[in-house]
């Protein structure tokens, strides 16, 4: 059976997730290190922050271990707060990179370069990716997943920090929630081969710097708790 790769942007967020249940073996940005999932071998992997970190980690680990399924999991910011609140958690559907393409004043177009990103399995990947969500993995090590609402994803460079932007930004994409990670973990498993899920808990208002619009402890509590029962280590 192939490996499980859990991964995370910081070892903050992968001792939230798996640290309740379990002594963590030694973490370190960019290398993989050897877990076991509930009688199942697996890997955690902690890329550090942003789609650069992602894409580098993740692009070695993929190279150099057979991998079944990619989980990443990590805290995101929300766009739509009626159906994913501070403190809630979900799956995510859809990964966009608003970044990507001709750019014209704040407006982005994917095709404007006319140079696709890849072509998978026959389909040209511009700026966005469809990922396994929780309903994709019933019957699975992973099938609690499958309870969480979906969400559809920015990943950005950049946290949005104005209330104008975020307004912008849900408008366009119609995006429920914003992360750093998640396009670039997306696209490396797509080319890979390597089916991938995307669990966030959200720890803020996009675009707000008030403390009242945030709650990071909170979404780390609730990380733990979705995540900690799937990979609880019964060694």
């Amino acid at each position: 059976m192939k490996d499980i790769l859990f991964v995370t942007a910081t070892v903050k967020e992968m001792k939230a997730s798996l640290g309740g249940v379990c002594e963590l073996p030694d973490l370190r940005q960019g290398v993989a290190v050897p877990f076991e999932f509930s009688g199942q071998s697996g890997l955690l992997l902690v890329t550090g922050i942003g789609i650069i970190n992602s894409s580098f980690s993740l692009g070695q680990t993929l190279a150099r271990y057979e991998v079944g399924v990619v989980v990443l999991a990590g805290i995101a910011g929300t766009f739509n707060p009626d159906r994913f609140p501070v403190g809630s958690a979900c799956t995510v559907k859809t990964e966009i990179w608003p970044e990507y393409g001709l750019k014209n004043g704040k407006e982005v177009d994917p095709k404007g370069l006319s140079f696709s990103l890849a072509e998978i399995n026959g389909t040209q990947i511009w700026d966005r990716i469809e990922l396994g969500c929780g309903c994709g993995f019933k019957k699975s090590v992973l099938d609690r997943f499958a309870k969480l609402p979906e969400a559809v994803s920015l990943t950005v460079s950049g946290v949005t920090a104005t209330a104008d932007e975020a307004l912008r930004l849900k408008t366009e994409f119609q995006a429920d929630i914003e992360n750093m990670e998640g396009f670039a973990t997306a696209y490396g498993c797509a080319l890979s081969g390597v089916p991938v899920c995307q669990v966030r808990t959200v720890s803020n208002l996009v675009g707000s710097r008030d403390r009242k619009d945030w709650d990071l402890k909170g979404a780390l509590v609730e990380l733990g708790r979705i995540c900690s029962p799937l990979f609880k280590n019964k060694s």
